[in-house]
């Protein structure tokens, strides 16, 4: 799904591992940046396409999330990301790919 998401330019990939967390929501976030409405719902639609899912999000959204069930990809455009800060949120997720830090 990373690789889908490079594919369509997105941006600061994160890939949480939130099943300790919060395991009723799912078992991982993918979180990653888009620069329009436009830009979001074209890297949506292109995980959908390959993994299915469901998409919520229209072209005014600034936030546009693609259920998996157990795997929720967040494309957000760069104001509301940094708003929801869903990294901060799980800080205590163990980070299991990221574009802005060392992952360990």
């Amino acid at each position: 799904m990373v690789e889908l998401i490079h594919e369509r330019a997105g941006e600061k990939v994160v890939v949480l591992d939130i099943r300790r967390i919060n395991p009723v929501i799912g078992d991982f976030f993918i979180i990653a940046t888009g620069f329009t409405t436009d830009h979001l719902l074209d890297m949506a639609e292109h995980v959908g396409e390959r993994f299915g899912g469901l998409i919520e999000g229209s072209e005014l959204s600034s936030w546009v999330v693609v259920d998996m069930g157990d795997i929720i990809v967040h494309l957000f455009l760069p104001d509301a990301r940094s708003f929801y800060s869903l990294e901060d949120l799980y800080g205590d997720a163990p980070v299991l790919y990221s574009e802005t830090e060392e992952v360990v």
